[in-house]
């Protein structure tokens, strides 16, 4: 049984389809995953309700990431070793990455800002139906998406330039903008990539997959849109979803990239299987 490679994955248009969110015609090939002993770790700008609810579902137990790469959830029946400066949250150790929601308010309400903000509409301003709209989620599944703790999404209704001077203008007070496939997120300086690093260099987090080093993991990134650059160019394989309507995300690395034809969740299942490494943990 293979325990050193972890497929770090994107949800929303890479795991799960962008518009049902449906994901139970691949359930059979997770499992096949699982039972060779690969970890599939979520990486989305959905928030830990969201996830949560989302993994328990799948039938994952490992941990995930939140938010753009803000925080990191390790359920606590996963690991036998605290992690370091992580802190209790009911069932899981919490690695907080990011910058909390309650600052990026209070940042953002400089004036400063003030001429940027005419351009912007926040989800949590927005109707319900224009957060149905724009999510894609209804009932329950909106109601969670709205329980964020460390970034607001937003509609950009301004140019591409002013975006650019307005992300140049934040990334000077400790913020950032990524664009994910459907809305806009304001965070803190934090990144899936960063995440992703801070996962695998955690030695609680070694112990669970039983290797000494970085050394001893594989990984692969899976996802279609701007905020997953961070993981997808770091990770030893990359796996590159197309999004219906929109143009495939190009990456700057030339190897060990791969681009699905089909769109998630049957997309994400084709593209995986066509690396040979996977191909062969199958095989097995």
């Amino acid at each position: 049984m293979v325990k050193n490679l972890i497929i770090f994955t994107d949800l929303d248009g890479t795991l799960l389809n962008f518009k049902t969110f449906e994901f139970r015609s691949i359930l059979p090939f997770i499992e096949d995953l699982k039972n060779r002993g690969i970890k599939i770790i979520p990486s989305s700008s959905k928030c830990f309700s969201e996830i949560e609810h989302i993994v328990k579902d799948i039938g994952l137990n490992g941990p995930f990431i939140v938010e753009n790469g803000s925080a990191i959830y390790i359920p606590k029946n996963a690991i036998k070793q605290i992690p370091i400066n992580a802190m209790e949250e009911g069932e899981y150790w919490v690695l907080k990455l990011g910058t909390e929601r309650e600052i990026i308010n209070k940042k953002i309400r400089q004036k400063d800002f003030k001429d940027y903000m005419r351009f912007i509409l926040f989800l949590k301003n927005m109707t319900k139906l224009q957060q149905s709209y724009y999510t894609g989620l209804k009932s329950d599944s909106l109601n969670r998406s709205l329980d964020r703790k460390y970034g607001e999404p937003f509609i950009w209704m301004g140019s591409k330039d002013y975006l650019d001077e307005f992300k140049k203008s934040l990334n000077e007070e400790g913020m950032s903008i990524f664009s994910g496939a459907r809305l806009m997120h304001l965070t803190g300086l934090n990144s899936k990539g960063d995440a992703m690093r801070e996962l695998l260099n955690d030695h609680g987090f070694q112990d669970i997959i039983n290797v000494d080093s970085l050394e001893d993991i594989t990984t692969i990134a899976c996802g279609d849109s701007e905020n997953d650059l961070s993981m997808l160019e770091i990770a030893d394989y990359a796996v590159v979803l197309r999004l219906p309507g929109k143009n495939t995300l190009k990456l700057k690395r030339k190897s060990n990239s791969f681009n699905s034809i089909k769109v998630a969740p049957e997309g994400w299942k084709e593209t995986l299987l066509e690396i040979d490494l996977i191909k062969k943990i199958l095989d097995t």
